[in-house]
């Protein structure tokens, strides 16, 4: 039997390239300090044989053929080594730095392009090409102005020169485009502070005081403007929100013109034969049986007649004579209306309202601020104190109803009910955790742009081992990349606003059972749809942002099954105290039993 000796370890494709290219035969340069290979040395004796001059046109030759073969980094290293030769030609030392440029420029290393030009426009202040690659250059950083002149420098004693002619035709329609852009914005902008001066003294004359968030405005992407199909240009266009007390809930008309009149819209919301809202479980909003009121400034309540257009409510809000001024408050570029129902409703509404209003510029006393603002609902009136945890974070102290109402529908509007989400009412968890976004928002700059169009499906706790409790905030699948751009800053603020408690965000994703042959559906059942595929997405939701880089599944004696995840190393120190509560969350979820680890620091 023959013998079996030990196998030289396969090396990588990297190592054999290396090896390669320390191979004389194969070298893209030689070394510059003397080597004891002999074949080295006879290459590099060959190589800087002769004068400066021969040595330079040897290392330019090699520097073209590289060029040909469009290998550029070689053919850069070869033209360097020819200027290092200190040439006496003048003409071969313009030769190596115009081709050191054309390389550069092909890299796209036009500080390279441009310093090398210069050099042979101080050796020769007619080289064309040097012109050329300047000009080029130039164009690829957007500055047509010295480009054009290059052009122009060039043409004078070339103008026939079809590259250069070529180089500054397109440099000055390229200036005239982007001088038609910057008159284009400077006309934006002049037009936009314009509209805003209109739009101010349009306020006045309407009798509505604009008032902006002092944390910073909300950003409305629906602002008042005026009617564009108004040939005068004087009707206002403005956004209005419908709030409904009863249901804590609320509409918004992006485009409420003022000319309308409220009738058409309430009947077209509520039309008579129509279904009612999911929230209206009662059938009560019909047009016919709906009343609506405005909020003054100064706290005066006014009934909305139905035939009453937006300007007519503005004219009716005015301040009488001899009163201090009066009007609509126009918060972050929107009017707020309440619509409740007639009858007892009404009535609860009214008088709770004159119960607990503020007159303007004062503080609510110490019991309105204690007990809330009562909401009516089905006419009775229920204290927003019963929802105590999910609605201590409001600053009862400067808020009077309205701004409660309005707070009270942001935390509804954070939360969206997907098609797999639970269909009742937010609980304490949920509310807690859209209120503390909507904190966030408000509070954090940097968060605040990218958390206005982020909403939750759902939120849970979860038990962890130890005591402890994590929250489990389910988002929407369309909403989720958004989720992972701010998920890291996001996850750190929430987690000290809930300081007992691990946060992590997971898909609200839905799985559809096996089809059967008796299965109704014909359609073939989506990969993403399966049990596997979706806890495998739960996994990477758990552990985002770090990877999973292996899985081992354990099987034990019993039949039971441990699956030991593996996570990326580098993320060891910001994720290792949450292991825990990964493992507690994926169990809850699926019913697996789940070890998350993340592998020694001396193992690859």
């Amino acid at each position: 039997m023959a013998a079996v000796f030990p196998q030289p370890a396969e090396s990588s494709f990297e190592e054999k390239m290396a090896a390669l290219e320390n191979t004389p035969l194969f070298m893209k340069s030689l070394p510059s300090e003397e080597s004891n290979d002999p074949v080295i040395q006879a290459l590099q004796s060959l190589a800087f044989d002769g004068t400066p001059d021969e040595i330079a046109q040897n290392f330019k030759e090699q520097g073209n053929d590289y060029f040909k073969g469009k290998r550029y980094r070689e053919a850069v290293s070869f033209y360097t080594q020819g200027i290092d030769a200190k040439p006496s030609d003048i003409a071969l030392r313009e030769a190596l730095l115009c081709n050191r440029a054309a390389c550069n420029l092909e890299l796209k290393n036009y500080g390279s392009v441009l310093r090398d030009c210069s050099k042979v426009l101080t050796l020769n202040t007619k080289s064309s090409k040097a012109y050329y690659r300047s000009a080029t250059a130039l164009f690829a950083l957007e500055r047509y102005e010295e480009s054009l002149d290059c052009c122009e420098r060039c043409l004078e004693y070339d103008p026939e020169n079809k590259g250069v002619r070529s180089v500054r035709d397109r440099s000055a329609k390229a200036k005239a485009e982007k001088l038609r852009k910057e008159s284009e914005k400077q006309e934006r902008i002049h037009n936009k502070q314009r509209e805003k001066k209109l739009l101010q003294v349009a306020f006045k004359e309407r009798n509505l005081f604009a008032v902006y968030n002092p944390k910073g405005s909300s950003e409305n992407p629906y602002e008042p403007h005026f009617d564009p199909e108004d040939p005068e240009g004087t009707t206002l266009i403005i956004p209005v929100f419908f709030l409904y007390p009863q249901h804590a809930t609320s509409d918004v008309i992006a485009h409420f013109v003022e000319d309308t009149t409220f009738s058409t819209h309430i009947f077209q919301m509520f039309p008579p034969q129509a279904p009612s809202p999911s929230w209206d479980k009662a059938g009560q909003y019909i047009s016919n049986s709906l009343v609506v009121y405005a909020i003054t400034r100064r706290k005066r309540l006014l009934k909305v007649g139905k035939k009453m257009s937006l300007r007519d409510v503005c004219n009716a809000a005015k301040a009488k004579e001899g009163d201090p001024d009066d009007g609509l408050e126009l918060k972050d570029g929107c009017l707020t209306f309440v619509v409740v129902t007639k009858g007892e409703a009404e009535q609860n509404w009214v008088d709770e309202f004159k119960r607990t209003r503020t007159p303007y510029g004062k503080t609510p006393r110490k019991k309105d601020i204690d007990e809330g603002v009562k909401l009516v609902q089905d006419g009775c009136a229920y204290r927003a104190a019963e929802q105590k945890s999910g609605l201590n974070h409001f600053d009862w102290v400067d808020a009077s109803y309205e701004e409660a109402s309005i707070l009270a529908m942001s935390v509804n509007h954070k939360i969206l009910r997907t098609a797999n989400a639970p269909t009742t009412s937010p609980d304490e968890t949920e509310v807690s955790v859209a209120q503390a976004l909507i904190d966030l928002e408000n509070n954090v700059p940097e968060l605040k742009t990218e958390l206005r169009a982020l909403q939750i499906s759902a939120a849970r706790e979860v038990d962890v081992r130890g005591g402890k409790k994590a929250i489990v905030v389910f988002v929407p699948i369309p909403q989720l990349k958004a989720f992972h751009k701010v998920q890291q800053r996001l996850t750190r603020e929430l987690e000290k606003k809930f300081s007992d408690r691990h946060v992590v965000f997971v898909a609200q994703r839905r799985m559809l059972s096996k089809p059967t042959r008796n299965s109704r559906v014909k359609q073939k059942r989506p990969r993403s749809r399966t049990l596997t595929d979706v806890h495998e997405k739960i996994l990477e939701d758990l552990v985002f942002p770090t990877e999973i880089v292996g899985k081992r599944t354990r099987v034990s004696a019993d039949g039971s099954k441990l699956l030991k995840v593996i996570l990326d190393p580098k993320d060891a120190t910001s994720l290792e105290y949450k292991l825990d509560s990964f493992s507690s969350v994926y169990r809850r979820l699926t019913g697996k039993d789940v070890t998350f680890e993340f592998p020694p620091a001396n193992q690859e």
